[in-house]
């Protein structure tokens, strides 16, 4: 008799675990190789750690007060690499209330999910330079992660069905890399009607890997409108020093920006963001729960900074070939009904 453990047998539940052991300790390993150290960061915030997309916040009361379920530990890190100027991370779990079915992509959310965050110092650096070295490092660590989970894992691997031959192949090809605006000429091409300020969905997503022969592909330079406020803008102000890593099948598995160094232009920003317009509609001033971030403006040199976070659940539905995204954790007890 064969024992279920969730929805694999015992044997392909030790192999997932395993596979994500492995992944784990890699990524963690190599950010340790490259200088990063790691911190712990808070799951319990107000809405400024919790401000992705506000209305995807869990919230919850705190004796008394709203408090919020954390969505990313960015403006943590970012008030480290500030004050201490050097490069920090964390492995933190990220919580969405969004249903883990995409609309786009049965199986591809989960409410709660395991967030890898680098962020360091670009001292010395024009984003142009700060936004390639973020790329770099990405491959860099992707590839390395890959490399360690097809030498310890190639059995546990087999065992999902995963191509191994493909996972090779993705460690010794270079990675594409594509602006937002070429994107949308080549989805455009292929039959969407997309305007120039448009997101990628998952289904936008597949069609650019699949132009390149699903390598994974860096896509950089999103509209300024779509992405987080604090993000540097170009020169033309409509897009921001940004990248997002397309990995199939899951798409978008890790994203990364160049941060602006001025805190009076992150201030305005703030106002005509998501979150800002989110805070006004709720009568909060849109500062007030960001002082103690804006503070860090006051009382230290203005610095280039940027990082990135890696969607870990994602990263290994790359790995295992799955497009389940249930199907790459290791125990779950609950779910949206």
């Amino acid at each position: 008799m064969t024992t279920k453990l969730g929805k694999f047998d015992r044997a392909k539940f030790n192999a997932l675990v395993n596979v994500r052991s492995v992944a784990l300790k890699a990524l963690r390993e190599t950010l340790y190789n490259r200088g990063f150290t790691e911190v712990s960061t808070s799951s319990l915030v107000n809405v400024a750690g919790s401000c992705e997309n506000p209305n995807a916040s869990f919230s919850l009361n705190y004796y008394g007060k709203e408090a919020h379920l954390s969505q990313s530990a960015q403006i943590q890190l970012e008030a480290l690499v500030m004050r201490l100027k050097k490069g920090f991370f964390t492995v933190n779990n990220s919580f969405r209330e969004e249903h883990f079915d995409d609309p786009e992509a049965k199986g591809r959310r989960l409410s709660e999910f395991t967030l890898i965050e680098p962020e360091k110092p670009f001292l010395n650096h024009t984003p142009e330079e700060a936004l390639n070295e973020i790329i770099i490092e990405q491959e860099l660590i992707i590839k390395y992660a890959i490399k360690q989970v097809l030498r310890n894992c190639e059995e546990e691997l087999k065992l999902f069905g995963a191509d191994i031959f493909f996972l090779k192949k993705v460690i010794n090809t270079k990675f594409n890399k594509i602006t937002h605006k070429g994107a949308i000429k080549i989805l455009n091409k292929k039959g969407f009607s997309l305007d120039e300020d448009a997101d990628l969905g998952i289904l936008e997503e597949r069609k650019v890997l699949e132009h390149f022969n699903n390598i994974p592909t860096f896509v950089t330079n999103y509209p300024t409108k779509i992405k987080f406020f604090n993000m540097k803008r170009m020169y033309d102000k409509e897009r921001v020093f940004s990248v997002d890593l397309l990995m199939p099948r899951l798409g978008e598995t890790t994203g990364g920006a160049v941060r602006e160094e001025n805190g009076e232009i992150i201030k305005k920003s703030l106002i005509d963001s998501n979150i800002g317009k989110f805070l006004k509609k709720k009568g909060i001033d849109p500062i007030l729960p960001f002082q103690e971030y804006f503070s860090l403006f006051d009382e230290e040199d203005p610095i280039l900074r940027g990082g990135f976070g890696i969607g870990f659940e994602r990263f290994i539905g790359f790995l295992l070939d799955s497009n389940d995204i249930i199907e790459t954790i290791s125990y779950k007890t609950m779910q949206p009904s």
